[in-house]
């Protein structure tokens, strides 16, 4: 997101820009955070500029080996397929699940509908699976809550 000054044709006092930098490789997010404070400060300076930065979070990539094949992600595709969604699983993403996984503790990441292109312009949802995905969530949370018996 960008945005700056008040009026639409006035000069800014003040300009400001995020950036949402997501990666499964820590080196990856480390080395673009680098670069655009090189880039930022450049231009600041080329500008006569101050610069302020500031973290609004930052969420560690992480993964747990084998957990592709653990009984939690195993036990949600299952539950995915019987309720008629047909999940892509991978070993990436970006996400609050992080936070579990950098503890050592298996966590997955699920939507509640049938949706494409996240994060993108273009994302879509179709609504009226939405009651199909309430359903598959209460079925994962049973299924899960009998595994740990």
């Amino acid at each position: 997101m960008t945005g700056a000054a008040d009026v639409v044709n006035a000069k800014a006092s003040d300009a400001w820009f995020t950036v949402d930098l997501r990666s499964t490789s820590n080196e990856v997010i480390a080395d673009l955070e680098r670069k655009i404070a090189a880039i930022v400060k450049e231009e600041a300076e080329r500008e006569r500029m101050t610069v302020k930065t500031e973290q609004i979070s930052s969420t560690p990539a992480a993964q747990i080996p084998g957990h592709r094949d653990s009984l939690l992600v195993k036990t949600a595709e299952a539950v995915h397929y019987a309720v008629g969604f047909h999940p892509v699983i991978t070993t990436t993403g970006s996400n609050n699940g992080n936070v579990a996984l950098l503890a050592g503790l298996p966590a997955i990441s699920t939507g509640a509908a049938d949706c494409g292109n996240s994060h993108a312009v273009t994302e879509w949802c179709d609504a009226e699976s939405i009651f199909k995905g309430i359903q598959k969530t209460i079925l994962l949370g049973v299924a899960m809550a009998q595994l740990s018996q």
